[in-house]
């Protein structure tokens, strides 16, 4: 994951000259994800929610290295039947000059394309859905032609791909071209060598060095790329050759009423998976060509409907053996130094990551193909934030505020790892009106023991933030609060003191950010456990606290080893206290539960509740 300069500096070089490697691409093209069923759909919309540049921002921030944009021109392109491409004599006289794309949808796609290339984001432009073209060679299909049919739609087929290159052969080296999405469902080995021929030529014409990601036909998954030719590959020198991983379909497809497997992840599944790899990889070193897994997944865990929230009536895979699944398949790719992209379906079908609705993810198999490893403290999970900025956070606006959680950009992750970045865009000004979370600790509560909390925190410009804890005490509510700390435009640590009062049920460590509006950021958290009041060596006698309960003040006994005192309320404020020869007073407080906190020497003892009454 800490390899954000570095993958940024070569982008700046693969921007600034031309004829990139498809090794070097391949190697910052890293782990992506698919952008599916959006425009692979007949019309975008129509099987996903239309793409939003939202959702783009968040892949990028995520730290996925590239999209692959699966995109389908049938219904964009002039129609054969409205074109005459035979003569009365029955002669072939048709051309690609015949058919155009509509340009409006290249403008939707080079927006897309831009959306990415703001970010950095390697983009490919997959012709997905068009089984109108690859079908047609499938004798079984409604689809197949032959003849002088067959020859319209390949001169179709070839405009689609002159207008592509027309558009995009100023975009620089971080755009890719796959020709074709799984044509070996319907084509012969020689039949997919003789179209991706054709097709180079055509984008060769405006793109001599763009990238091209090209599959074999006949044999299907990871055989796929095994069938091209070494005419073929030798052919052109900026050729990247793809393969699709759903192995076992009984598990990756479980969800339906023909597979039944719902687990995965055994030595056996591992091992049959490794080897189908290392064929891949066998096969690549031979040929020297570099590879990319352009597809992998399985269905949502027991079937699970993310439009609907409904599951399945079919089953589907366990939720551990999916993630497994994911990790293993993701972590196959990475070793072999292949690039890697997710199926991402999309929330109306069957193998979902994003919800482009809530803006939420499937965060257990998202950081699965993440390798998202993140770290836990005493009272904070996800304390390095490097599972995402979602996983064990979140964030309460209150009245009149606005804003988001998520992840920073890259170049705001701190030590080059995911970080969080709260984004106040309005508040009323007070420091809770902004709140962030991470989860409720329950278990592992030691009354007496002092700990330190600490974050990493940045802000735009002078903005503050305040350390909080919050605890249930006796079944009430209870806040400790730390000073403000002003924030400055680089990374600097922040630590606050605390401990567990007896009876302490609950614990939560919370973040206040809601003064001000603008941009925070918040890293490697820390809670270190540091003395106990065993560690004094009088204990409780030392500081005795009298009267408890109390009407008009209370005493401490050996005030003078006492550096400063602290009184809190049970809902975190911090209350003035007034002290006469060892007589704090507080009768002018409203009767309840109050909690002490006596600092000497360094050290720290949060006394027993004091009670008023």
């Amino acid at each position: 994951m800490k390899m954000t300069v570095n993958f940024c500096l070569l982008l700046l070089c693969i921007n600034s000259f031309s004829q990139t490697t498809p090794f070097q691409i391949v190697q910052i093209m890293g782990t992506g994800i698919n952008l599916g069923n959006i425009l692979s759909a007949p019309y975008e919309g129509n099987w996903a929610a239309p793409l939003t540049e939202e959702y783009v921002d968040n892949v990028y921030r995520l730290g996925f290295k590239h999209v692959r944009i699966p995109i389908r021109f049938d219904s964009q392109t002039t129609p054969i039947s409205s074109v005459t491409y035979t003569d009365g004599f029955g002669n072939y006289i048709g051309s690609p000059s015949n058919y155009i794309v509509n340009t409006t949808y290249l403008d939707r796609i080079e927006q897309i394309i831009n959306w990415c290339l703001a970010r950095n984001l390697i983009a490919i432009i997959d012709v997905h859905g068009d089984h109108w073209f690859w079908e047609s060679f499938d004798s079984s299909s409604l689809y197949y032609v032959t003849g002088n049919d067959r020859l319209a739609k390949i001169d179709r087929f070839k405009a689609i791909w002159r207008d592509i290159s027309l558009r995009f052969q100023n975009k620089p080296d971080t755009v890719l071209f796959e020709i074709m999405n799984e044509p070996y469902f319907s084509m012969s080995a020689a039949e997919v060598i003789d179209i991706n021929t054709q097709i180079l030529t055509v984008i060769r014409a405006t793109n001599p060095h763009r990238n091209i990601i090209v599959t074999g036909g006949g044999l299907n998954s990871y055989q796929a790329p095994m069938q091209l030719s070494d005419t073929f590959l030798q052919s052109d020198n900026h050729l990247i050759a793809t393969f699709h991983y759903y192995q076992p379909f009984s598990f990756t497809s479980s969800a339906s009423a023909n597979h039944n497997d719902n687990n995965w992840g055994t030595t056996t599944d591992i091992n049959s998976m490794l080897n189908h790899f290392n064929a891949v990889q066998t096969w690549a070193n031979s040929k020297n060509i570099a590879i990319y897994l352009g597809e992998f997944g399985a269905d949502n865990e027991n079937g699970f409907n993310y439009s609907t929230n409904t599951y399945g009536t079919d089953g589907g895979p366990d939720v551990q053996s999916r993630y497994l699944y994911h990790y293993h398949i993701a972590k196959a790719a990475r070793d072999r130094g292949f690039a890697l992209a997710v199926w991402d379906a999309g929330e109306q079908a069957g193998k979902t990551l994003y919800l482009n609705s809530t803006q939420n993810w499937v965060n257990d198999v998202r950081n699965a193909v993440l390798d998202a490893s993140c770290t836990n403290e005493f009272f904070i999970n996800n304390a390095n934030v490097n599972c995402n900025y979602d996983y064990s956070w979140s964030v309460d606006f209150g009245t009149g505020a606005l804003g988001r959680l998520y992840n920073a950009k890259p170049v705001d992750y701190y030590l080059n790892t995911p970080t969080l970045n709260v984004e106040v865009q309005s508040s009323n000004g007070n420091f809770n009106n902004v709140i962030v979370n991470n989860e409720i600790f329950t278990t592992g509560i030691v009354a007496g023991q002092n700990y330190n909390v600490s974050c990493i925190a940045k802000g735009d410009s002078n903005q503050e933030m305040k350390i909080r804890v919050k605890m249930v005490i006796n079944g009430s509510t209870f806040f400790l609060t730390s000073p403000a700390y002003l924030l400055s435009n680089t990374f600097l640590p922040f630590t606050y003191n605390f401990s567990i009062p007896n009876n302490t049920t609950s614990v939560q460590v919370q973040i206040l950010c809601g003064k001000q509006t603008g941009n925070y950021y918040f890293d490697d958290f820390q809670v270190v456990s540091t003395l106990s009041d065993e560690d004094f060596d009088n204990n409780d006698s030392n500081f005795v606290i009298y009267p408890n309960p109390a009407q008009k003040y209370f005493q401490i006994a050996n005030l003078e080893d006492v550096m400063n005192v602290e009184l809190f309320s049970i809902d975190g404020k911090t209350i003035r206290l007034k002290n006469e020869n060892n007589q704090f007073f507080f009768d002018t407080l409203l009767n309840g539960i109050y909690i002490l906190i006596i600092h000497t020497n360094d050290k720290i003892i949060t006394n027993k509740l004091i009670i008023k009454n």
